[in-house]
């Protein structure tokens, strides 16, 4: 990621803090539990492998210090599995929204210094564009919970005017539900998450495992159970979070 990529994306927080949503203003009364920047890359097919070996070099070691040293709450990287264009992932996640935004310039800006100019021109000919979102984290396992080696990620486009009630929906029958699935081992981890800043999406579901099959059943199959009066308050759900995009995630890091 070049300094130039970077600066262009941060030029943009000021547009996008002037028009909070309603969803924003719910997301900081529910008292976020974190931040996450995300970056969802684009990537040749070909080379993307470039990018792996650049995270693995460069960004793994000063991240990991980032977190050991409290500056970072946990970063991450995603390799596609199934699913739509994005290829990689990558998040770090901090206790606020300063936080969270400063990182993602000063530590690429300490990464790629000038003496890794080179690096930093083959992670951007490896993964050319990439989507930035900022997620606020107001619901699932705790922070520090461990995550699979596998996650599924439900992203949801939904109704603006409604997406509280969809909250609400969601907090009464699958919240419940996915915690009875990391109890009971079936999935490892869960979150949901409420854009904060990006593109169309409005929530999202991760849902982590240790096998790509197995943890996307137990999550596909959790509402098999559902009461009759349940089945009504999904319906409504559906219909405000009508459409999404499902990925399958690698946990590479």
């Amino acid at each position: 990621m070049s300094s130039g990529v970077m600066i262009r994306g941060f030029s943009l927080i000021g547009l996008f803090i002037g028009i909070l949503s309603p969803a924003v203003i719910f997301a900081q009364e529910a008292e976020p539990r974190a931040y996450l920047y995300a970056a969802y890359y684009y990537c040749d097919v070909a080379s993307q492998t470039d990018m792996d070996r650049l995270v693995e070099e460069y960004e793994k070691p000063v991240f990991d210090q980032k977190v050991e040293d409290g500056d970072l709450m946990a970063w991450g990287y995603l390799s596609h599995s199934t699913g739509g264009k994005w290829r990689r992932a990558q998040f770090h996640s901090s206790e606020t929204l300063a936080g969270a935004l400063g990182a993602q310039v000063s530590v690429f800006n300490e990464i790629y210094s000038a003496e890794n100019a080179g690096a930093m021109q083959k992670r951007a000919e490896a993964c050319e564009a990439h989507d930035d979102y900022i997620w606020v984290q107001t619901d699932g396992s705790p922070i520090d919970a461990e995550r699979g080696k596998v996650s599924v990620s439900v992203y949801e486009v939904c109704d603006r005017t409604r997406e509280t009630r969809a909250d609400e929906i969601f907090g009464e029958i699958f919240a419940p539900r996915l915690n009875k699935l990391a109890e009971s081992g079936a999935i490892v981890s869960w979150n949901r998450l409420n854009h904060y800043i990006g593109g169309p999406y409005r929530r999202l579901v991760t849902v982590t495992g240790n096998n790509q099959a197995e943890n996307y059943l137990a999550y596909a199959n959790m509402g098999n159970d559902l009461t009759d009066s349940e089945r009504e308050l999904q319906g409504e759900y559906f219909d405000i979070c009508g459409v999404h995009d499902d990925y399958l995630w690698d946990i590479v890091h």
